[in-house]
């Protein structure tokens, strides 16, 4: 399920970083006679007046002051701004605080275990989603060379050092994964992707592609076009397929691991 907190997140972030900068700009207003700026129109032109704070007529402004017309405008556009964003992140604060994404999938979580064997719930546990996945997405399915050197924490083969190293991190950080899934084409040709792997808070499934070897111009050629094939085949680069490179010079960087995980993972 997404999280709709972690988006509302995102927003707050967002609308206190603009009430910093429109609390920066108030500030500098300060020594600015209070008042407020009317906008008129005569012959289809505007006009300009100032009503100071207190007071109840207008003071004109001619054009030629075009300088303090264009601050008092920014000075009222800026006051409006903060006041709007304020009420939002007050808003946005308190809904996020009051607000349970997983609030639906605990009525059936802290069930006892006799009552859970009664009752189907309406959104699956992730426990119960991750059972059904791995068995949609079953593992071990390219026969063309079998791996036997290079054994996971998980307990399985793969067929190199770099694939174990991905393998051992997804292992090892809970993230549900599968090594060589089958992955069938529209055109009935089957690819088997080095992994699959869910993100389990979007429930989204996710392949992930190693290329060891693209110093090497064949090679290279040969994994590009499965790249194009991948998203003729709906598989899109930094959305549901994600790729890390490895040369014989410049090795995989885990950091670089943890980046994508980071980003498309959690």
């Amino acid at each position: 399920m997404t999280s709709i907190n972690n988006h509302l997140k995102a927003r707050l972030n967002e609308t206190e970083g603009l009430l910093q900068i429109a609390d920066k700009r108030l500030k500098s207003y300060k020594n600015i006679e209070e008042g407020t700026l009317r906008v008129t129109e005569s012959h289809g032109c505007p006009q300009y007046h100032f009503r100071k704070e207190g007071s109840d007529k207008d003071q004109y402004i001619p054009a030629y002051e075009k300088e303090k017309i264009v601050l008092l405008a920014q000075r009222d556009y800026d006051e409006k701004a903060y006041k709007l964003l304020k009420d939002q992140q007050k808003r946005l604060d308190k809904f996020i605080r009051g607000f349970d994404d997983d609030a639906i999938e605990h009525v059936y979580e802290r069930m006892c275990f006799g009552r859970k064997k009664l009752v189907n719930p309406i959104m699956p546990t992730n426990e119960m989603f991750i059972e059904k996945w791995m068995e949609k997405y079953k593992g071990g399915n390219n026969t063309f060379g079998e791996a036997t050197e290079f054994k996971t924490l998980r307990g399985e083969y793969v067929r190199s050092k770099s694939e174990k190293i991905l393998a051992d991190y997804f292992y090892s950080n809970h993230i549900p994964y599968q090594y060589e899934p089958r992955f069938e084409f529209d055109d009935f040709r089957n690819k088997y992707p080095d992994f699959v792997l869910l993100n389990v808070r979007k429930r989204k499934t996710i392949y992930w592609e190693h290329l060891g070897r693209v110093g090497e111009l064949d090679y290279a050629t040969k994994n590009f076009g499965k790249l194009m094939d991948y998203e003729k085949n709906g598989l899109i680069l930094g959305d549901n397929l994600i790729i890390t490179l490895e040369t014989r010079e410049r090795p995989l960087d885990i950091r670089n691991i943890e980046e994508k995980v980071r980003l498309f993972l959690e």
